[in-house]
């Protein structure tokens, strides 16, 4: 039996340091408002759109530990008979990090429940904080002009940024600098869109065991969930009539329930309600650049008609008869115009994110989702800039990233037993991942055929 309680607790530590990147914990203290003593059997519960997601019990000195909680925001509650109810709004959650948050509960005589809601207000400093870094919320995103993870890190004390993009952290070369997506090491480019974007967590040091192969820094990045009601955004940004360079960017993003199964309503047993079981959440985003790095002096190229010319007359007979002389070095200045766009260099390409979250139980969650960066462009050639922008080499460039994470909680169902229980607060993850990438570079009328 020993052995086996063993194993047990090896596997969830296993797991959870492994993945605790995707998740993390509440932990805080419920005492008396008036006496200051520890309320213990005390329920704290995360509630999402009036149901009660998750939650926990106290322990005889008042303390409660809940977890593994998915990344982002939620509202906490906690609860005593005969006491108030006390709720914290927009509690944030950051992968394998610890929040605490305290209650104080006061005793009520009145016969209808009320629940007092505060806004929660997060800390100058963490507890739990060994790492130098700091988190950018989905609020903190909107406000940024930026639109990349990495122009998002880049407002973070102590990451080098070159041209809206990271050059290192604190120092350290670039490929130093590793990237995480919900807990999946990225390979490739870590480009999703915007608004699929929870949370920003940049690592600049005391880096914890759980990562590796990073000697500069850690961005972590957490994509949002599935809602409980069905929702959705459109957004279109572009500057063909105000500049020369027409950029052009459309998003959009849809979550909401897939399958939902009716109960009864905890407040009015004679109602029934719908609880959803299976979730989506899908962001994407298309984008056009004409010119996406303009000069700031311009840039030359022959004029339409003179190079009309010199495609049907490349050559001329030189004076002896004897030599063929390129038509093209006889140009004067006026063939030539200066223009602000580089020619034959748009960049067409979308980032796309999704998630499908399954719970048939309160202890079970099972999650797919993934990310895909995809672009086609012609790369800019100074030596073929004046006559040769037809031809400019075409790159195209294509990763994409999928994941699955099965998670199984084990909780007391009364208080008794959870004093009984020789592993508390236990659960178990496990998580697969598949990423692929491809880059190629070729010619655009040819592609790859060399004959």
């Amino acid at each position: 039996m020993l052995r086996k309680y063993f194993f047990i607790l090896l596997a969830v530590l296993s797991a959870s340091i492994i993945f605790a990147q995707s998740s993390g914990t509440i932990q805080g203290k419920v005492i008396d408002a008036k006496t200051g003593e520890p309320i213990a059997f005390g329920n704290v519960s995360i509630i999402d759109g009036g149901k009660i997601i998750t939650g926990g019990m106290t322990d005889f000195d008042g303390n409660f530990v809940i977890k593994p909680v998915p990344a982002g925001k939620h509202n906490l509650r906690a609860s005593y008979v005969g006491y108030k109810d006390v709720q914290y709004n927009n509690v944030v959650v950051s992968p394998g990090k610890i929040t605490f948050q305290n209650f104080k509960l006061s005793p009520t005589t009145e016969v209808l429940k009320t629940v007092t809601i505060k806004e929660y207000k997060k800390p100058l400093i963490s507890k739990d904080n060994t790492t130098s870094g700091e988190t950018r919320t989905s609020e903190d995103i909107e406000k940024m002009a930026g639109r990349s993870a990495a122009a998002v890190a880049t407002t973070v004390g102590g990451v080098y940024s070159e041209n809206g993009e990271i050059g290192s952290i604190r120092g350290a070369r670039s490929e130093g600098t590793t990237y995480y997506i919900d807990g999946v090491k990225v390979r490739g480019s870590s480009a999703i869109p915007k608004g699929a974007i929870d949370q920003i967590t940049v690592m600049t040091g005391g880096l914890s065991a759980e990562y590796g192969d990073a000697t500069g820094g850690i961005i972590s990045i957490t994509t949002k969930g599935p809602s409980k009601e069905t929702h959705g955004n459109i957004e279109f940004t572009s500057s063909k009539f105000l500049d020369p360079y027409d950029y052009n960017l459309g998003e959009i993003t849809m979550t909401g329930p897939l399958v939902s199964k009716k109960i009864k309503d905890e407040n009015d047993p004679s109602k029934i309600k719908k609880e959803p079981i299976i979730g989506y959440f899908i962001s994407a985003d298309l984008s056009y650049v004409k010119d996406d790095n303009p000069s700031a002096i311009g840039n030359w190229k022959v004029k339409d008609d003179s190079l009309n010319y010199v495609l049907e007359n490349p050559y001329r007979t030189s004076e002896s008869g004897f030599v063929s002389i390129l038509n093209s070095e006889y140009f004067r200045e006026d063939a030539f115009e200066k223009v602000k766009a580089k020619e034959n260099i748009a960049n067409k390409g979308f980032n796309l994110a999704g998630k499908l979250d399954f719970s048939p139980s309160k202890n079970i969650n099972l999650t797919f989702g993934g990310s895909m960066r995809y672009f086609n462009r012609n790369l800019y050639s100074y030596t073929g800039a004046l006559f040769n922008s037809a031809n400019n080499p075409q790159e195209i460039y294509n990763t994409w990233r999928a994941y699955g994470r099965f998670m199984q909680k084990f909780t007391a169902v009364t208080p008794e037993d959870e004093e009984k229980q020789l592993v508390k607060h236990a659960y178990y993850q496990l998580q697969f991942d598949y990423s692929q990438t491809n880059y190629t570079i070729q010619d655009p009328d040819h592609k790859n055929n060399l004959f």
